[in-house]
Protein backbone atom coordinates (compact mmCIF):
# COMPACT_ATOMS: atom_id res chain seq x y z
CA UNK A 1 0.00 0.00 0.00
CA UNK A 2 1.28 3.61 -0.82
CA UNK A 3 1.28 5.35 2.60
CA UNK A 4 -0.34 9.22 1.66
CA UNK A 5 2.47 11.70 2.22
CA UNK A 6 1.37 14.93 0.31
CA UNK A 7 1.99 17.20 2.96
CA UNK A 8 5.52 17.99 2.03
CA UNK A 9 7.55 17.46 -1.42
CA UNK A 10 10.12 15.12 -0.37
CA UNK A 11 14.00 13.89 -2.10
CA UNK A 12 13.66 10.73 -3.52
CA UNK A 13 16.45 8.41 -2.87
CA UNK A 14 16.69 6.00 -4.99
CA UNK A 15 18.77 2.40 -4.80
CA UNK A 16 20.07 2.66 -8.31
CA UNK A 17 21.74 -1.06 -8.31
CA UNK A 18 18.30 -2.56 -7.41
CA UNK A 19 16.69 -0.71 -9.95
CA UNK A 20 18.75 -0.82 -12.65
CA UNK A 21 19.40 -4.57 -11.78
CA UNK A 22 15.47 -5.18 -12.20
CA UNK A 23 15.01 -3.14 -15.89
CA UNK A 24 18.49 -4.84 -17.13
CA UNK A 25 17.08 -8.37 -15.73
CA UNK A 26 13.56 -8.13 -17.19
CA UNK A 27 14.57 -7.00 -20.76
CA UNK A 28 16.75 -10.11 -22.22
CA UNK A 29 15.72 -11.73 -24.72
CA UNK A 30 17.14 -15.26 -25.33
CA UNK A 31 17.06 -16.27 -29.01
CA UNK A 32 17.80 -20.16 -30.41
CA UNK A 33 19.12 -18.79 -34.20
CA UNK A 34 19.36 -22.96 -35.09
CA UNK A 35 19.39 -26.06 -33.51
CA UNK A 36 21.06 -25.72 -30.22
CA UNK A 37 22.54 -22.51 -30.72
CA UNK A 38 21.60 -19.80 -27.83
CA UNK A 39 21.93 -15.89 -27.60
CA UNK A 40 21.21 -13.38 -25.23
CA UNK A 41 20.77 -9.98 -26.22
CA UNK A 42 19.25 -6.66 -24.59
CA UNK A 43 17.93 -3.50 -25.86
CA UNK A 44 19.85 -1.09 -24.39
CA UNK A 45 17.97 2.09 -25.49
CA UNK A 46 15.00 0.12 -23.99
CA UNK A 47 16.24 -0.34 -20.53
CA UNK A 48 17.07 3.52 -20.64
CA UNK A 49 13.74 4.64 -21.72
CA UNK A 50 12.07 1.91 -19.03
CA UNK A 51 14.64 3.41 -16.16
CA UNK A 52 13.49 6.65 -17.14
CA UNK A 53 9.91 6.53 -16.98
CA UNK A 54 10.04 4.50 -13.53
CA UNK A 55 12.12 6.98 -12.00
CA UNK A 56 9.55 9.90 -13.08
CA UNK A 57 6.76 7.12 -12.44
CA UNK A 58 7.86 6.77 -8.55
CA UNK A 59 8.80 11.11 -8.75
CA UNK A 60 4.75 11.42 -8.86
CA UNK A 61 4.01 8.95 -7.55
CA UNK A 62 5.40 9.32 -3.96
CA UNK A 63 5.26 13.43 -4.37
CA UNK A 64 8.77 13.88 -4.67
CA UNK A 65 10.23 16.98 -6.05
CA UNK A 66 13.63 15.97 -6.76
CA UNK A 67 15.72 12.60 -7.55
CA UNK A 68 19.29 11.48 -6.13
CA UNK A 69 20.48 7.70 -6.94
CA UNK A 70 23.14 6.34 -5.11
CA UNK A 71 25.50 3.14 -6.62
CA UNK A 72 27.58 0.84 -4.92
CA UNK A 73 31.29 1.22 -4.67
CA UNK A 74 33.49 -1.01 -6.56
CA UNK A 75 35.34 -1.50 -3.00
CA UNK A 76 33.09 -2.65 0.04
CA UNK A 77 34.85 -2.48 3.73
CA UNK A 78 33.00 -5.16 5.01
CA UNK A 79 34.70 -7.64 2.95
CA UNK A 80 37.90 -6.80 4.94
CA UNK A 81 35.84 -7.10 8.07
CA UNK A 82 34.65 -10.66 6.80
CA UNK A 83 36.24 -11.69 3.67
CA UNK A 84 33.47 -14.20 2.85
CA UNK A 85 30.44 -11.01 2.68
CA UNK A 86 28.77 -11.82 -0.74
CA UNK A 87 31.78 -14.07 -1.99
CA UNK A 88 28.23 -16.47 -2.81
CA UNK A 89 27.39 -13.40 -5.50
CA UNK A 90 31.08 -13.79 -7.59
CA UNK A 91 29.53 -17.01 -10.21
CA UNK A 92 26.26 -15.16 -10.34
CA UNK A 93 25.58 -14.12 -13.78
CA UNK A 94 24.74 -10.09 -14.19
CA UNK A 95 22.39 -9.12 -16.66
CA UNK A 96 24.24 -7.93 -19.99
CA UNK A 97 22.98 -4.44 -19.68
CA UNK A 98 23.52 -3.71 -15.94
CA UNK A 99 26.74 -1.47 -16.83
CA UNK A 100 25.84 0.43 -19.56
CA UNK A 101 22.23 1.48 -17.53
CA UNK A 102 24.73 2.48 -14.78
CA UNK A 103 26.70 4.38 -16.82
CA UNK A 104 23.85 6.42 -18.17
CA UNK A 105 22.58 6.97 -14.57
CA UNK A 106 25.65 8.66 -13.84
CA UNK A 107 25.31 10.99 -16.97
CA UNK A 108 21.70 12.09 -16.31
CA UNK A 109 21.10 12.49 -12.86
CA UNK A 110 22.43 13.23 -9.68
CA UNK A 111 24.09 9.84 -9.01
CA UNK A 112 26.23 9.66 -5.27
CA UNK A 113 28.97 7.09 -4.80
CA UNK A 114 31.21 7.23 -1.40
CA UNK A 115 34.23 5.33 -1.36
CA UNK A 116 34.25 1.85 0.04
CA UNK A 117 30.47 1.75 0.42
CA UNK A 118 27.48 -0.08 -0.73
CA UNK A 119 24.72 2.07 -2.13
CA UNK A 120 22.22 0.35 0.95
CA UNK A 121 25.02 2.46 3.10
CA UNK A 122 25.38 5.30 1.26
CA UNK A 123 21.57 5.73 0.87
CA UNK A 124 21.43 5.58 5.23
CA UNK A 125 23.91 8.62 5.73
CA UNK A 126 21.97 10.82 2.95
CA UNK A 127 18.72 10.08 4.87
CA UNK A 128 19.94 10.97 8.26
CA UNK A 129 22.50 13.92 7.84
CA UNK A 130 21.21 15.97 3.95
CA UNK A 131 18.18 15.14 3.76
CA UNK A 132 17.25 13.97 7.57
CA UNK A 133 13.32 14.38 7.41
CA UNK A 134 13.10 15.49 3.46
CA UNK A 135 13.29 12.17 1.74
CA UNK A 136 12.32 8.81 0.92
CA UNK A 137 14.19 5.70 0.13
CA UNK A 138 13.01 4.06 -2.68
CA UNK A 139 14.38 0.10 -2.71
CA UNK A 140 13.38 -3.51 -2.38
CA UNK A 141 15.67 -4.62 0.50
CA UNK A 142 13.95 -5.43 3.71
CA UNK A 143 17.02 -4.55 5.56
CA UNK A 144 17.01 -0.69 4.70
CA UNK A 145 14.24 -0.94 7.50
CA UNK A 146 17.29 0.01 9.65
CA UNK A 147 17.45 3.40 9.08
CA UNK A 148 14.74 5.53 10.50
CA UNK A 149 13.29 7.88 7.84
CA UNK A 150 10.41 7.48 5.55
CA UNK A 151 10.47 4.56 2.79
CA UNK A 152 8.78 2.91 -0.09
CA UNK A 153 9.31 -0.74 -1.31
CA UNK A 154 9.36 -1.23 -4.52
CA UNK A 155 9.31 -4.88 -4.85
CA UNK A 156 5.33 -4.95 -3.10
CA UNK A 157 5.09 -1.57 -3.63
CA UNK A 158 4.58 -0.43 0.14
CA UNK A 159 5.34 2.96 2.05
CA UNK A 160 6.01 3.13 5.62
CA UNK A 161 7.64 5.35 7.78
CA UNK A 162 10.52 3.91 9.98
CA UNK A 163 10.77 5.60 13.69
CA UNK A 164 14.53 5.50 14.81
CA UNK A 165 13.40 3.11 17.80
CA UNK A 166 11.96 0.49 14.76
CA UNK A 167 15.13 0.98 12.94
CA UNK A 168 17.36 -0.18 15.91
CA UNK A 169 15.15 -2.77 16.48
CA UNK A 170 15.26 -4.33 13.16
CA UNK A 171 18.95 -3.64 13.16
CA UNK A 172 19.53 -5.88 16.52
CA UNK A 173 17.17 -8.37 14.64
CA UNK A 174 19.10 -8.54 11.60
CA UNK A 175 22.17 -8.63 13.48
CA UNK A 176 20.51 -12.36 15.13
CA UNK A 177 19.31 -14.06 12.32
CA UNK A 178 21.81 -13.09 9.62
CA UNK A 179 21.07 -12.45 5.98
CA UNK A 180 21.82 -15.65 3.68
CA UNK A 181 21.88 -13.48 0.47
CA UNK A 182 25.01 -11.30 1.97
CA UNK A 183 26.56 -14.49 3.40
CA UNK A 184 26.90 -13.69 7.11
CA UNK A 185 25.69 -16.06 9.97
CA UNK A 186 24.19 -14.31 12.26
CA UNK A 187 23.70 -16.23 15.74
CA UNK A 188 23.54 -20.14 15.13
CA UNK A 189 20.58 -21.68 15.48
CA UNK A 190 18.48 -18.20 15.72
CA UNK A 191 15.93 -17.64 13.04
CA UNK A 192 12.79 -14.84 12.70
CA UNK A 193 10.58 -16.52 15.32
CA UNK A 194 13.62 -17.56 18.16
CA UNK A 195 15.05 -13.18 17.19
CA UNK A 196 11.49 -12.12 18.03
CA UNK A 197 11.22 -13.72 21.15
CA UNK A 198 14.62 -12.91 21.99
CA UNK A 199 13.73 -9.37 22.05
CA UNK A 200 10.67 -9.58 22.79
CA UNK A 201 11.19 -8.93 26.99
CA UNK A 202 13.56 -6.50 26.21
CA UNK A 203 13.19 -2.75 26.93
CA UNK A 204 13.05 -2.15 23.50
CA UNK A 205 16.38 0.27 23.96
CA UNK A 206 19.65 -0.08 21.93
CA UNK A 207 21.55 -0.93 25.33
CA UNK A 208 18.56 -3.21 26.23
CA UNK A 209 18.67 -5.17 23.23
CA UNK A 210 22.21 -5.65 22.49
CA UNK A 211 22.38 -7.07 25.75
CA UNK A 212 19.63 -9.51 25.01
CA UNK A 213 21.60 -10.40 22.01
CA UNK A 214 24.85 -11.10 23.31
CA UNK A 215 23.26 -13.32 26.07
CA UNK A 216 21.80 -14.81 23.15
CA UNK A 217 25.36 -15.38 21.53
CA UNK A 218 26.53 -16.50 24.60
CA UNK A 219 23.82 -19.64 24.81
CA UNK A 220 25.25 -20.84 21.54
CA UNK A 221 28.76 -20.84 22.42
CA UNK A 222 29.33 -17.04 20.34
CA UNK A 223 31.66 -14.58 22.11
CA UNK A 224 30.31 -10.92 22.32
CA UNK A 225 33.19 -10.01 19.70
CA UNK A 226 31.28 -12.61 17.40
CA UNK A 227 28.72 -11.04 18.03
CA UNK A 228 29.62 -7.66 17.42
CA UNK A 229 31.15 -8.28 14.31
CA UNK A 230 27.72 -9.64 12.68
CA UNK A 231 26.24 -6.19 14.30
CA UNK A 232 28.70 -4.71 11.64
CA UNK A 233 27.72 -6.72 8.81
CA UNK A 234 24.22 -5.80 9.52
CA UNK A 235 24.91 -2.24 10.15
CA UNK A 236 23.43 0.23 7.61
CA UNK A 237 25.63 3.04 8.14
CA UNK A 238 23.88 6.26 9.29
CA UNK A 239 25.58 10.08 9.78
CA UNK A 240 27.07 8.47 13.31
CA UNK A 241 28.75 6.10 11.40
CA UNK A 242 30.72 7.80 8.58
CA UNK A 243 33.41 9.93 8.87
CA UNK A 244 32.92 13.11 6.16
CA UNK A 245 36.14 14.29 6.25
CA UNK A 246 38.12 11.41 5.99
CA UNK A 247 35.80 9.68 3.74
CA UNK A 248 35.77 6.56 5.69
CA UNK A 249 32.78 4.49 7.76
CA UNK A 250 32.99 4.95 11.47
CA UNK A 251 32.76 0.87 12.70
CA UNK A 252 29.81 0.33 14.97
CA UNK A 253 30.86 1.06 18.89
CA UNK A 254 28.57 -1.93 20.67
CA UNK A 255 27.18 0.58 23.70
CA UNK A 256 27.84 -0.37 27.44
CA UNK A 257 25.85 -2.94 28.93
Amino acid sequence: MVRKIRAKKRTLLVDGSILVYRIASAIEVATEWQHDMWTLHADAKTGKQILDSELQRYLKLLNCKDIVIVLDDEINFRKKLLPEYKSNRRKVRKPIILKPLKEYLKKKYDVRIFPTLEGDDTLGILATSEYKDDCIILSADKDMRTVPCFHHFMHDNHTELVDEPTANYHFMFQTLVGDATDNFKGCKTVGAVKAERVLYNTEKTLPSMWKAVVEEYKRNNQTPKEALLQARMARILRSTDYNFKSKKPILWQAPKI
